[in-house]
């Protein structure tokens, strides 16, 4: 809205502290709302990445000459979870609706601040009215002489005053309700980012219930504690079985493979250890399911 003319603004500010407090807060909102709005929105995004990221690697990994090796199954496994996981990320990124709530809630919640801050202009440009007449009729009263031009402009300080303090009140009562819903709606916005995390950590976890099997065989090999909150209710699966034949067989044959080599060069052997101690985990040397 257009101000009026330059007469009106030369007159002295009335100052409303409260106007000025509830807006100073809502800035501040707006300003957060500014901020996460787009953090909510790479949430999603963010597990994409990871979930391209996890069938690339997979895809790659499997990129092998030797599929009859039995290590293969493995390199499979991850890399059909990592797909079945992608797919699963991309159609909750297109349906989630929860995600859609609070984005259509943080735009309307942001469109009601701006609605108050025109309406903040028109309190002004009434503000200004009211002082030009408020120190106006101060001027005309210390002269005291056009009785009848004091009277015609103490009517119009009257209805201006009127105006302004009505605006005034009702404008502080909206502000002030408008501030008290950030609260309930930034709790939306937290609920959201972590309705998000929870999807998605459980559907990994689901759909990697094949891989657990050697996963945990691997860590037991090694010696390395594999146990974590999600694991605890893990039951494992017909795949554990086969895992641990797997796991058998190699054993066996390295042990009848080191038998033959110790026939014939147990000198060179130790010889062999002294030199260049082994880095390499028990379980890679136990040819175990996991390469």
């Amino acid at each position: 809205m257009e101000r009026l003319s330059p007469i009106f603004t030369t007159s002295p500010r009335t100052i409303n502290r409260e106007v000025d407090h509830w807006l100073s807060n809502l800035s501040e909102v707006e300003r957060v709302i500014d901020s996460i709005e787009p953090k909510l929105v790479a949430t999603n995004t963010k597990w994409k990445n990871i979930a391209l990221h996890n069938k690339e690697t997979s895809v790659e990994l499997c990129q092998v000459f030797d599929k009859a090796d039995q290590h293969y199954e493995v390199l499979l496994e991850a890399m059909n979870v990592a797909k079945k996981f992608e797919s699963t990320q991309q159609e909750f990124s297109r349906n989630d609706p929860v995600t859609q709530r609070v984005l259509l809630l943080l735009r309307k919640y942001r469109e009601e601040i701006q609605a108050l801050r025109r309406e903040c202009k028109e309190r002004e440009r009434i503000r200004e009215r009211y002082d030009h007449y408020r120190v106006k009729l101060d001027g005309l009263e210390k002269k005291g002489k056009d009785i009848e031009r004091i009277q015609r402009n103490q009517q119009k300080l009257k209805d201006s005053e009127e105006a302004y303090e009505s605006i005034t009140q009702e404008l502080v009562t909206k502000m002030e309700r408008c501030w008290k819903k950030h609260v309930a709606i930034f709790a939306e916005c937290a609920i959201c980012l972590w309705n998000i995390q929870f999807r998605m950590i459980s559907e990994l976890s689901r759909l990697s219930q094949p891989l657990r099997p050697y996963r945990d065989q691997y860590c037991e090999a090694i010696n390395i504690d594999n146990s974590s909150t999600m694991d605890s209710k893990y039951e494992g699966n017909e795949s554990t079985n086969h895992i641990e034949a797997l796991l058998q067989k190699s054993q066996i044959d390295d042990s009848v493979q080191e038998e033959k080599e110790q026939e014939g060069s147990s000198t060179m052997l130790e010889k062999q250890f002294a030199e260049e101690p082994s880095s390499t985990p028990p379980y890679q040397t136990a040819k175990s399911a996991i390469a």
